[in-house]
């Protein structure tokens, strides 16, 4: 009898209510040159036909993905469902996917290929295109790509794009698990605490993921209020988990707070979209022929 091995790579799917991008996100992630994979999507309590797509997936490909339905709303963003998959997960490495992006298809490779050459590196994710609602370019997200730029840079922004991470399933602690102590930014508050318990994260300089902004991201609703968890976060890590801010990390700080506390959230998020490089002009189409859908 053949002996069944467990995929090297779990990728971690939350979904609520995405199905109008869902299946182009599910078919960039089936069509990985990487193929040494599982997929798990968490639904939570989706109202729209999130679920019903989901299921048909998994229906067609039974032995690579599957499915968790949760019967409430979790209401604690894609990390507190990203935890009911990671008490399942069989992978040595843990991808993190949206359900309204789209990967690259060489990214499961290149990642693999950098944790399992880096062995100190906890965590490795990339720069992204980002993109519309139809798909058509209207920036980029550029992250700092060496251990030593990002750790320096966590106070004052966090410089990873979540969907696009993929990281060891154990830390140097134990098992990873996000930490949810907020309704919203745990992300931040767990790879923060990470980085100041001594992991350290890397970006590929390459763009690996188009990531998507049709209006109603979660990152984008709320900016105020989760602002005010970014300050908490960054208050706890200096006062006790041992982060230093430079004088440049703590003037940026205060920086962003009178913009935000001064300006609507209309326009809080037009400025960080023109910080980011990320504007609303016309950009050409991008071509997701590259991104190409499994058939």
């Amino acid at each position: 009898m053949k002996k069944i091995t467990a995929p090297l790579v779990t990728v971690i799917l939350p979904v609520y209510n995405s199905a109008a991008f869902l299946r182009e996100s599910i078919d960039s992630i089936l069509n990985q040159t990487y193929t040494n994979f599982e997929l798990i999507a968490v639904d939570d309590a989706s109202t729209d036909n999130s679920l019903s797509i989901l299921k048909d997936y998994a229906k067609k490909f039974p032995t690579k993905i599957k499915v968790i339905a949760l019967k409430k709303n979790l209401n604690c963003g894609g990390d507190a469902c990203a935890n009911k998959a990671l008490e399942v997960a069989n992978g040595t490495y843990i991808a993190r996917m949206d359900a309204d992006d789209v990967s690259d298809p060489t990214r499961l490779e290149k990642q693999v290929a950098y944790l399992e050459s880096h062995p100190s590196t906890f965590l490795v994710g990339s720069s992204a295109t980002v993109i519309n609602k139809a798909g058509e370019k209207i920036g980029d997200k550029i992250e700092p790509t060496s251990s030593k730029e990002i750790a320096a840079s966590y106070f004052t922004f966090h410089p990873l794009i979540h969907p696009s991470v993929m990281l060891r399933r154990m830390t140097k602690k134990g098992l990873f698990a996000y930490r949810i102590k907020h309704n919203a930014n745990n992300d931040y508050y767990t790879f923060f605490s990470l980085l100041c318990e001594g992991e350290k994260f890397a970006n590929l300089e390459e763009k690996l993921l188009l990531y998507r902004i049709h209006g109603k991201n979660d990152t984008f609703v709320h900016m105020k209020r989760k602002f005010m968890n970014t300050l908490k976060v960054r208050f706890e890590m200096a006062t006790q988990k041992g982060y230093r801010p430079s004088f440049k990390a703590l003037f940026m700080t205060a920086a962003q707070g009178a913009i935000i506390f001064t300006l609507p959230e209309s326009v809080i998020t037009q400025v960080y979209f023109f910080t980011k490089g990320i504007k609303k002009a016309a950009f050409p189409t991008i071509s997701l022929r590259r991104f190409a859908v499994v058939k």
